[in-house]
C-alpha cells in the first residue's frame, strides 16, 4: 500500500480530484459538469444524500416543504431510481450517502433501496462517515468530543472502515480518486489527539489507501487551517487529503429574515477563502436552512443559490495545484429535517436542480 510522507502528500494530489475512476455509464448519461474546452479542468458536483426515511411516517422530526414523491421510504429501489434520475438532471456526479453503522436504519435502507437501484450505474456514490454517531460514546463519554487517545476509538474506526471496504468501496459505482475511495469525515473538529499515524494505522489495517475529506473548518480557531485542531500539523502539511464544510450554520450569527446566500456571503466565504489558499478545499453550497430544533431560519431563493455556486467557483486555488479539478458539495439533496434540500418539491419543482446544472455546467443537457 502506498505510503504518504507528510511533506509530499498534498503536492502529489490534484485539487479534490485525481484520476476519476470510471464506472459503467450509458452513452446518454455520462458524468456531467465538464468545463468548456477539452483540456480544461473539471468541476465535480457531489450532494449529500440521506437514506433514513420511512414510507408514510416522517413524524420523527418536523420539516418544511412537500416532496414530489410524498413521504417516501428510502428502502425502496424505485425511490432511489427516481432520486438518481433527478440528480443526473441536475448534473450531480455523485451522491454522498450518510452512514451510521450496521445497526442503524440507514444501513438497511442503503442495502435494500439505494444499492438495488437499476440505474445506479448512471451515477457515483461515496460515504459521509457520521463520526459523532459512530465514535462519540466509544471513549466512555457522550460529549461531542472524540478522543483518539482512547484505543477503543481507533479500533471502532478501523472496524467501520473494514466493513465499508467489504460492502461499498469495491462497488463499481463508488467514487474513487485514482484508486482511492473518497470518504467524507463528518465534524473532524471534534477529534482530539488525532494524528497522521492514526490514518496510517487505519489504512494499513484495511490494506487500502483512502482519500479523506475532513469537515474541519468552522468559526473561532477553526477559521484558519494553521490554528485548526486538525488542519496544518506540526510538519507544516495538511493532516487530511482535503477539507470541506458540511454546514457553517451557527444560530447566533444568523440575522433575522436573511437568506442563505446573505449569511454565507458574510459568514462562510471568508472561511472558504482562508482554507482555499493553504489546503485542498472543497466548498459547499446550501440553498436554505430551516431545522426542526427551533433555530433561526435562512430563507432560500434561486438567485441566491446561483450566486453561491458562482462564488465558490471563484475561490482561490491551492498554489500547488492551481489548474486542477475541484469538488463542490451540495448540502443537501434530501435532508428534509434541516430544510436544506434541492430534491424536487411541490413548492419549487426541479428549479434548484436546473440552476445547479446550468450554473456549474452552462449548456449541459437535461437528464
Amino acid at each position: 500500500m502506498m505510503k504518504r510522507p507528510a511533506t509530499t502528500r498534498i503536492a502529489a494530489l490534484v485539487l479534490c480530484s485525481v484520476v476519476i475512476a470510471t464506472c459503467p455509464m450509458p452513452a446518454d448519461a455520462q458524468v456531467g459538469n465538464v468545463a468548456s474546452g477539452a483540456d480544461q479542468p473539471r468541476t465535480l458536483t457531489l450532494a449529500y444524500y440521506y437514506p433514513w426515511y420511512i414510507r408514510g411516517d416522517w413524524s420523527r422530526h418536523r420539516y418544511v416543504g412537500t416532496p414530489k414523491l410524498g413521504t417516501y421510504g428510502t428502502d425502496e429501489p424505485a425511490v432511489a431510481e427516481q432520486h438518481i434520475r433527478w440528480a443526473r438532471r441536475g448534473g450531480i456526479d455523485a451522491l454522498v450517502v450518510s452512514w451510521w453503522g450496521p445497526e442503524d436504519l440507514t444501513y438497511k435502507h442503503i442495502n435494500r433501496g439505494f444499492l438495488k437501484a437499476d440505474n445506479l450505474d448512471e451515477i457515483r456514490f461515496a460515504i459521509i462517515y457520521e463520526s459523532l454517531g459512530r465514535l462519540d460514546a466509544v471513549d466512555g463519554k457522550t460529549d461531542s468530543i472524540i478522543d483518539f487517545a482512547q484505543p477503543a476509538v481507533l479500533k471502532r474506526f478501523i472496524a467501520d472502515l473494514r466493513l465499508l471496504k467489504e460492502t461499498h468501496f469495491n462497488h463499481p459505482s463508488y467514487l474513487t480518486l485514482g484508486d482511492r475511495p473518497l470518504v467524507v469525515l463528518y465534524v473532524t473538529r471534534t477529534f482530539r489527539n488525532f494524528k497522521r499515524t492514526h490514518i496510517e494505522q487505519a489504512e494499513q489495517a484495511i490494506d487500502l489507501d483512502l482519500y479523506l475529506v475532513a469537515d474541519e473548518p468552522f468559526f473561532g480557531r477553526q477559521k484558519d487551517p494553521k490554528t485548526a485542531l486538525n488542519g496544518i500539523d506540526n510538519s507544516g502539511s495538511p493532516l487530511f487529503d482535503a477539507y470541506t464544510t458540511y454546514n457553517l450554520f451557527e444560530n447566533a450569527r444568523v440575522q433575522d429574515g436573511e437568506t442563505a446566500w446573505e449569511y454565507i456571503q458574510r459568514e462562510a466565504m471568508p472561511v472558504f477563502k482562508q482554507w482555499s489558499r493553504t489546503t485542498v478545499f472543497c466548498p459547499n453550497v446550501m440553498p436554505s436552512y430551516h431545522d426542526f430544533r427551533g433555530n433561526k431560519k435562512l430563507r432560500g431563493d434561486l438567485a441566491g443559490f446561483k450566486a453561491q455556486l458562482e462564488a465558490v467557483q471563484r475561490l482561490p486555488r491551492y498554489d500547488d495545484a492551481p489548474d486542477d479539478p475541484r469538488l463542490i458539495f451540495v448540502t443537501s439533496f434530501n435532508e428534509w429535517w434541516e430544510g436544506t434540500t434541492i430534491e424536487p418539491a411541490e413548492e419549487y419543482g426541479t428549479t434548484y436542480l436546473d440552476v445547479l446544472r446550468t450554473t456549474i455546467a452552462p449548456g449541459s443537457e437535461s437528464r
